[in-house]
């Protein structure tokens, strides 16, 4: 199998790409990049790594992918089985104060578009959305190609690793044993699905004001992080790591746990009563993409929060 990842010279690309390579090393794995020497510079270094965990010494030799750079164009992608589009403009100053995802639109989306007519070149395969704001880079994109909907997964789950650790800490447990995904918008209108939090597998509630604690840490958080480490860094692991969970999830046909579904940021057709918008939502995951938007019964404050999250995904001139 082979992950490309679009924009992989970049600083999210090149660790999700490294993640990937020393996680699952017979994946073959692409950075594709307008950058073309930088990508190979990465591609080299991945490789290196990814050859030393696997020497006698350390680990197993067997069966290594591949890691190569390809040009940003159609050929690029040809041989490729799952996408991970990562590309963006630099980061904008005004970018670093939350809400700031917002600040790549206009650019982004001009990339997005980009990206879609060099997808439209090839048969349809399962894209994962990175770039920022993540489900309105998502919705353009989908729609540029005209495939169908099921193609598409907008990458959202930094934001239930953050909850999870807020939530461990406000009650003093474990963080693995905290489950509650997040949907909504990967921004301001996001929401944790706190009706279905467990811990150490048990329904647990928390008080409004825990839940009003959890929603501002994680708004707030990444911001945090580009105050303390700087804005070329971000979040760069957490993406990393999320990302290939879910590129994992695709390769692997689905979650081995069904009973813990992810979300993701999908094109929705009148589930949750929203239609022809992105948001994260619980999702069924194969080989080829989404198999299914899981529609749960969430109480009103949680369905009314996605609804705000489509709205506001909806509301920039086209």
């Amino acid at each position: 199998m082979e992950v490309a990842f679009i924009g992989g010279a970049g600083t999210v690309g090149a660790t999700a790409a490294y993640t990937l390579a020393v996680e699952r090393p017979s994946v073959d794995v692409t950075l594709v990049d307008v950058e073309e020497d930088a990508a190979e510079g990465h591609g080299i270094g991945i490789r290196h790594a990814r050859t030393l965990g696997s020497l006698p010494q350390f680990g197993d030799a067997n069966d290594l992918g591949t890691v190569s750079a390809k040009p940003s164009s159609a050929a690029g992608l040809a041989t490729a089985d799952v996408a991970v589009v990562t590309a963006s403009v630099p980061r904008p100053g005004s970018s670093a104060k939350r809400g700031g995802r917002l600040e790549f639109l206009d650019r982004n989306l001009e990339l997005a578009e980009s990206i879609a007519r060099t997808l439209r070149e090839r048969e349809p395969l399962p894209v994962i959305v990175v770039s920022n704001p993540m489900d309105r880079i998502t919705q353009r994109i989908w729609r540029e190609t005209g495939w169908d909907r099921d193609r598409f997964l907008g990458y959202s789950l930094s934001e239930t690793g953050r909850t999870a650790d807020r939530i461990a800490s406000i009650r003093d447990v474990p963080a693995e044993d905290v489950y509650c995904p997040v949907g909504g918008e990967h921004g301001e209108n996001v929401v944790p699905f706190f009706s279905r939090l467990t811990v150490d597998g048990e329904p647990t509630t928390l008080t409004e004001a825990e839940k009003r604690d959890v929603r501002d840490y994680v708004r707030d958080v990444p911001y945090d992080v580009i105050e303390l480490r700087g804005a070329e860094e971000t979040s760069r692991w957490v993406t990393g790591q999320g990302v290939v969970r879910l590129v994992c999830v695709v390769l692997d046909d689905g979650l081995d746990d069904a009973d813990h579904p992810i979300a993701a940021s999908v094109p929705l057709d009148g589930e949750y009563g929203i239609e022809d918008a992105c948001v994260s939502v619980p999702v069924e995951v194969g080989r080829e993409g989404v198999r299914r938007v899981i529609e749960w019964d969430l109480p009103e404050e949680e369905l009314e929060g996605l609804r705000a999250a489509a709205e506001s995904v909806t509301s920039d001139p086209e």
